[in-house]
């Protein structure tokens, strides 16, 4: 046999590298469709484990509330223990945020009692540039310059909107946009909802029961 006859000819040549390019890009496709569903699988995980810390923040922070109004930055006491819906918006509107609800809760460890403050605490439910934020400060009453500190709950949360649950009319829940209703005395509602809109996930919606405390003092 002739040395040409045992070498490859130059279309040979050009066939195994097409094929070689054709597994070189398919391997690397796999790769990048390894890679990317990670990525979504990672973020997602991100995204239910926010909105599962919302729903026991919230579960918790209701299940501790207390009967007792707080007086806002003008010194004026509020007309209720809980407020949400129309009735908290406040007197100077931020931009950029919709209060949803406020109210005072208790369990606020204080070991020792080293802080100058009572073991009851104020809390805010907002909506805040897309976000579901509960806010916090150190003293019930708003005094002016009073530090508030947000905690972003649902990074992605459009939407949002809270309804309070009244009761049980004709074998429904009856649920309201704003709290205290007309003749409703001043204290919570039985349950309180939050709706919002998630781009990964879509509508969803919390719950938390009221469940509610005595013998605290402020």
């Amino acid at each position: 046999m002739s040395a040409r006859q045992k070498g490859l000819t130059l279309v040979e040549l050009l066939v195994a590298l097409l094929v070689f390019s054709f597994v070189t890009s398919a391997g690397v496709y796999a790769l990048r469709l390894g890679v990317d569903a990670r990525d979504q699988l990672g973020a997602a995980d991100e995204r239910l484990a926010e909105i599962e810390i919302a729903r026991l923040m919230l579960k918790e922070d209701l299940a501790q509330i207390v009967d007792r109004t707080v007086r806002d930055e003008f010194g004026d006491r509020t007309v209720a223990s809980f407020r949400g819906g129309i009735e908290i918006r406040p007197r100077t509107p931020v931009p950029g945020e919709t209060l949803l609800m406020g109210f005072v809760r208790g369990g606020w460890a204080n070991p020792g009692d080293d802080a100058p403050r009572s073991t009851l605490q104020y809390v805010e439910y907002l909506e805040k540039d897309g976000a579901l934020v509960r806010r916090i400060r150190p003293f019930l009453d708003d005094a002016r310059d009073q530090p508030r500190y947000d905690r972003v709950l649902i990074s992605k949360a459009d939407n949002v909107k809270a309804q309070f649950l009244v009761g049980i009319a004709r074998g429904e829940l009856d649920w309201v946009d704003a709290w205290p209703v007309p003749a409703g005395g001043s204290g919570p509602p039985q349950a309180v909802s939050l709706s919002f809109d998630n781009e990964r996930f879509g509508a969803l919606t919390l719950y938390g029961w009221i469940g509610k405390l005595s013998g605290e003092s402020g």
